[in-house]
């Protein structure tokens, strides 16, 4: 029976990291349209899907460990965790939505400076998974590169 709990918390988490693209549609004719470097539009669902697989197992072991944490590490841990998905939820709407390219590279920014808040916080609870946020820390600097670049040329 704790096994289908684990399975469900999990898959709860992913859907909830997913739920923005089922919300907010990609323009993908106005991502073509930008001027300047662009990664192929093929390789945001790969790192994506990669990154909520990660922080679906992240969330679940400190769910599952959280009596074995200090409370307010613990506490402090699932803040940075909470802005950090409304900050990065807020992404496709800027981005797509409104075609906000400013407020698309700021969104980015921000998500990378709660996402690197939030492993570094983390690393008080479990260093070895605290490397799970890694990647995505990893993928919020591409993230920032590209969209100050879109930004700047269009």
């Amino acid at each position: 029976m704790k096994w289908i709990k684990r399975i469900l918390l999990f898959v709860f988490v992913v859907f909830l990291y997913f739920l923005p693209a089922f919300l907010f549609k990609s323009d993908l004719d106005f991502y073509n349209r930008l001027n300047g470097p662009k990664l192929p539009s093929q390789v945001f669902p790969i790192v994506w899907s990669i990154i909520y697989i990660l922080m679906g197992i992240f969330i679940l072991y400190i769910m599952e460990n959280k009596k074995s944490f200090n409370k307010k590490d613990f506490t402090r841990v699932l803040i940075f965790l909470a802005i950090n998905y409304v900050i990065s939820f807020t992404f496709p709407y800027f981005f797509f939505v409104k075609q906000s390219l400013f407020l698309g590279y700021i969104v980015t920014l921000l998500s990378f400076l709660s996402i690197t808040l939030t492993i570094i916080e983390s690393l008080l609870l479990s260093k070895k998974h605290a490397l799970l946020l890694l990647p995505y820390v990893l993928w919020s600097i591409v993230a920032c590169v590209f969209a100050i670049l879109l930004y700047l040329n269009n």
